[in-house]
């Protein structure tokens, strides 16, 4: 071999001995670990974001308890006015024999009632005072035991010996059914008068004692009552003279004074001093005011 060739070979190995190698550090797949990624973090934040919606998707179980309780309460009040008003029609047909409260939601068709609505009315039922139970049974109870124009005339008679006035006619319907044609049997024997009871038109049954005889007046006591002139007073000092002579004249009675109202004006509306932003007509624009 040519000594020339050895000898450059010989020094390229010396100077590839003593050169450092510098290799590339290989890049880090996308998927290998690292000490802070953006793409995971985004996507534990997306994560979190959809957690914190979600929560506050979730439902208000307070206010769904209390929605729950009110709409049971509504539904056991409910049932418990069909039964009562159910038994009532039952009294009124003559049908008076009593019953227990599965045969009542049998008759009445009720079959999806809960266990807790069940007993809430075997609860509340013996306390109501339009019924009365009898060996887990329940009836009908009418305000006055009326059956016939005998018991009518008896109970009204009654509460005008006892001085409790009369009896309503919407009481007496809730006793019999054909009240107008018992009232007009014992005409001769009682009196109806129109009244109002909690804004409704009702009348009241007296008993008519024919033994008693109001006093015949004086013809002086009529002649006094008859030449007292009142036009010149007015209500209001018409009831301070009868609270000076220890009279109260009945609230309900009196006539309502009705006190003029007074239309409010409306007030004018100022217009505030601002300045006139057409700054490019400036010399053309006028203020009045």
């Amino acid at each position: 071999m040519d000594p020339e060739l050895l000898r450059q070979r010989n020094a390229f190995q010396k100077h590839a001995a003593t050169t450092v190698a510098v290799q590339n550090k290989p890049s880090a797949p996308a998927n290998s670990h690292t000490t802070y990624s953006s793409e995971a973090a985004k996507a534990k934040k997306k994560k979190t974001t959809g957690q914190t919606q979600n929560l506050s998707k979730l439902p208000d179980f307070d206010n769904y308890a209390a929605n729950a309780n009110a709409a049971s309460n509504a539904t056991n009040f409910s049932t418990m006015a069909k039964i009562v008003d159910y038994m009532k029609k039952r009294h009124l047909n003559q049908q008076q024999w009593s019953l227990t409260l599965q045969e009542i939601l049998d008759e009445l068709q009720i079959y999806d009632l809960s266990k807790r609505s069940e007993a809430f009315l075997r609860e509340a039922l013996p306390n109501n005072p339009r019924l009365m139970m009898e060996s887990d049974k329940f009836a009908f109870r009418p305000p006055y035991k009326i059956k016939g124009k005998t018991s009518l005339v008896s109970v009204v008679k009654k509460h005008h010996d006892d001085g409790k006035g009369g009896i309503l006619v919407s009481d007496l319907a809730e006793c019999v059914s054909n009240y107008d044609a018992l009232l007009q049997q014992v005409a001769a024997e009682v009196i109806v008068v129109s009244t109002q009871v909690n804004k409704k038109k009702d009348r009241v049954i007296f008993y008519n004692d024919k033994d008693f005889a109001f006093p015949e007046l004086e013809d002086d006591f009529k002649a006094l009552w008859r030449n007292v002139s009142v036009d010149h007073l007015d209500e209001k000092k018409i009831e301070e003279y009868l609270q000076k002579k220890g009279l109260d004249a009945m609230k309900d009675l009196t006539p309502k004074v009705r006190m003029p109202t007074q239309l409010k004006r409306k007030a004018a509306k100022r217009r505030m001093n601002q300045k006139v932003q057409n700054e490019h007509m400036d010399g053309v624009l006028e203020d009045y005011e």
